[in-house]
C-alpha cells in the first residue's frame, strides 16, 4: 500500500490544521484532527517509503544517508538517514512519512510513572488519569505484542544465557511487529514478518507497524492530505493564526507560504527545536528554557564478543542474502534485560548487525590490532562462525538530561561536549561488561564512538528541548501541549501552537521512547478536542482504506 500524497506545489494557501511531521506525534495529530472533521496538510521533508523501496546494498545506504550540522551538508536531504552531527554527541533519525517508525527496532514499553515524576514532570500530567488510557490506545493502535516463541531464535537463548549470568530474568517486550498477515488497526494489510532482523534499515515486506500505515494512513482516510519532500522552514503568528513557509524539495525548490488556526510541530526532536529557535531568533516570544533540558535517554550500545555459542545476529534482508539451512534471526530485537537499581533503569537490548556494519567487523579488527581474528572474520564471511558469535547490545539507561540544542548555521545541533563522561553511561557499561564477562563473552565498549567528530557518540533517542512544564519558567510546553507564551503570563500559551512529539518530553524516559511520545500526543488531541468542542471518537472501528487515496 502507498498513500497518495503530494508535493508542496499543490498546497492551498490555507487549512485549518497544519502538521509539521509524521512520525509518532504527527501520525497522532494528523488523524486525530482529521477525526474532529478539521482541513489538515501534513508536512513531510522525506519521501512515502513503501516495502521493496527501502535500501538494501551498501552503494544504496549510502545513498540514502544525509549528514548535516556541525559537518557540511552531504547527501539528499530527503534520504532515509539522516546523522546530525554535535558537540558531543550526534543524533541518528529518520526522515521519511512515519518519522522514526521507518528504521527503530519498535520497542513499545510503558515508562515507570514515579521515575517521571521524581524527574519533575508537570503533575498534571502523570496525575489527572488520562495518560495511563492514553497508553493503551497507543499500543492498541500500534499493535504492540511480543513476538511469539522466542526460542526458535540463537539469539533468545544468547540473552537468556546473559540473563542467567547477571542473575536476573529474561522479558520480552511488546513491540510494533506484525507476526501474522491480516489488516491492521488502520484496516491496512500486512504480512507477517520473516525474521530478518532488517528492521533498523527498513521493513521490505510490510511487517513492521509504522506511523505511516496507522495514524497517517487513518488521518488520510479521515480527509487529511499529505504533502511529501515539503520541508517546512520557518513558522510565524499570523493573525490569529499562524503562518509556515515550505520548500519544494522534489526538484522545484519553490517557496510557499500556507496558514492555518492550528499548528502542532512534530518535526523530531532536533526539527521541532530548530523551528523554534529560528521563530525566536526572529521576534517569537518565547521560554528562556527553550533547547535546554536536552536527553539522549541514556542510549549507547556495546557488543559480546567471542561468544561459547552463535547468537546467529546479523541480519539477512529480504530477499534473504543468508546461505541456506541458517537460523532465521528474528526482529531486530527481541528481548531485554534489566540491570537497573535504585539510582536508575538500565536496560539491555539485543539487536541484528546490518550486513553493512558486520562487513566493516574484520577491519576494525584489524585497526585493533586483533590479526588473527581479523583473518576469521574476513574467510568467514559475515554468515560465518566467528562472526556468529558476536551480539549487538542496545543499552536505554539513564542521563541527567543536561544537553543543550542550539543553531549551528541554521541547523539544531546537540551541545554536549561530557555525554560521554556522564555518571549514568559509565556505570550502566560497567553493568553490561560484568554481564557479558560473566557469560564468558568479550565486552567491547562503543565502536562507533567518531573521533574524526570530535569523539562523539551517536544515539538514536533525543528527547528535549522544549520539555513540558507546570509555568514558562519551567518548560516551553505547557501540560497540555500548548507552547507557553511568556508574555501571557507565567501560565500564558499561545493559541493553537502545539509540540506533540519527543522536543516535548521534559527528561530521560528510562525506555524505549516511541510509546510515552504516542500517548502524550494523544493526550494533547484530546484535551485540544475538549477545549475546541470538537467531538473526536478516537475508538470508532477503523475503516479498510479508501481506493481514492491509494496509489
Amino acid at each position: 500500500m502507498k498513500l497518495l500524497t503530494k508535493s508542496a506545489c499543490q498546497l492551498a494557501p490555507t487549512y485549518d490544521a497544519i502538521v509539521v511531521g509524521s512520525g509518532y506525534g504527527g501520525g497522532v495529530a494528523a488523524s486525530r484532527l482529521a477525526r474532529m472533521g478539521f482541513s489538515v496538510a501534513v508536512m513531510e521533508q522525506g519521501r512515502d517509503w513503501r516495502p521493496g523501496d527501502f535500501p538494501t546494498t551498501i552503494k544504496a545506504r549510502l545513498k540514502a544517508m544525509y549528514v548535516t550540522g556541525t559537518m557540511p551538508n552531504i547527501g539528499d536531504p530527503t534520504g532515509l538517514w539522516r546523522l546530525t552531527v554535535g558537540k558531543g554527541l550526534s543524533v541518528f533519525a529518520a526522515t521519511g512519512l512515519g518519522g522514526g517508525s521507518l528504521i527503530n527496532a519498535g520497542i513499545a514499553l510503558r515508562p515507570d510513572l514515579k521515575r517521571l515524576r521524581r524527574a519533575g514532570w508537570p503533575e498534571a500530567v502523570l496525575c489527572d488519569g488520562r495518560l495511563d488510557e492514553d497508553l493503551r490506545r497507543a499500543e492498541r493502535m500500534l499493535g504492540a505484542t511480543p513476538v511469539p516463541n522466542p526460542e526458535r531464535f540463537p539469539k533468545y537463548a544468547a540473552m537468556e544465557r546473559a540473563a542467567t549470568s547477571a542473575g536476573t530474568k529474561l522479558r520480552l517486550p511488546s513491540m510494533t511487529i506484525s507476526h501474522k498477515s491480516g489488516r491492521n488497526t488502520a484496516g491496512v494489510m500486512q504480512q507477517a514478518c520473516l525474521h530478518c532482523g532488517d528492521c533498523w534499515s527498513g521493513c521490505n515486506t510490510s511487517a513492521k507497524t509504522t506511523v505511516a500505515i496507522t495514524y497517517i494512513a487513518d488521518a488520510v482516510n479521515h480527509g487529511a492530505l499529505v504533502f511529501c519532500e515539503s520541508r517546512v522552514t520557518s513558522i510565524a503568528k499570523a493573525g490569529d493564526g499562524w503562518a509556515v513557509e515550505v520548500e519544494d524539495l522534489s526538484g522545484r525548490g519553490e517557496l510557499r507560504q500556507v496558514t492555518a488556526k492550528t499548528l502542532v510541530l512534530a518535526a523530531g526532536t532536533l526539527g521541532t527545536n530548530e523551528l523554534l529557535l529560528r521563530a525566536r531568533r526572529e521576534g517569537l516570544a518565547l521560554s528562556k528554557r527553550l533547547g535546554e533540558n536536552f536527553s539522549a535517554n541514556g542510549d549507547d550500545l556495546v557488543f559480546a564478543n567471542k561468544l561459547a555459542q552463535p547468537a546467529n545476529a546479523v541480519a539477512t534482508g529480504h530477499p534473504s542474502q543468508a546461505p541456506l539451512g541458517m537460523p532465521p534471526v528474528g526482529p531486530h530485537s527481541i528481548s531485554m534485560i534489566d540491570l537497573g537499581d535504585e539510582l536508575g533503569p538500565a536496560w539491555i537490548h539485543d539487536g541484528s548487525m546490518l550486513t553493512m556494519m558486520a562487513r566493516l567487523a574484520p577491519y576494525k579488527e584489524a585497526l585493533n590490532l586483533c590479526f588473527s581474528r581479523a583473518w576469521r572474520l574476513l574467510k568467514g564471511g559475515i554468515y560465518g562462525y566467528e562472526q556468529s558469535r558476536d551480539l549487538i547490545l542496545y543499552i536505554v539507561a539513564h542521563d541527567d538530561a543536561s544537553g543543550r540544542l542550539k543553531l549551528h548555521k541554521g541547523s539544531a545541533i546537540v551541545d554536549w561536549p561530557n555525554y560521554s563522561k556522564s555518571a549514568g553511561l559509565a556505570t550502566a557499561q560497567k553493568r553490561a561488561q560484568a554481564m557479558i564477562e560473566a557469560m564468558g563473552g568479550v565486552f567491547q565498549s562503543n565502536p562507533f564512538v567518531m573521533r574524526s567528530f570530535g569523539g562523539n557518540r551517536i544515539i538514536a533517542h533525543p528527547l528535549g528541548g522544549c520539555g513540558m512544564g507546570e509555568h514558562v519558567d519551567q518548560g516551553v510546553v505547557a501540560p497540555d501541549g500548548r507552547v507557553f507564551d511568556p508574555l501571557k503570563g507565567p501560565r500564558g500559551v499561545y493559541e493553537g501552537l502545539y509540540v506533540c512529539d519527543g522536543a516535548a518530553v521534559p527528561s530521560a524516559v528510562g525506555v524505549s521512547p516511541l510509546l510515552t511520545i504516542t500517548a502524550l500526543a494523544e493526550r494533547t488531541m484530546i484535551l485540544a478536542s475538549e477545549r475546541l468542542k470538537r467531538p473526536l471518537d478516537v475508538n470508532a472501528v477503523p475503516q479498510r482504506p479508501r481506493s481514492d487515496v491509494l496509489v
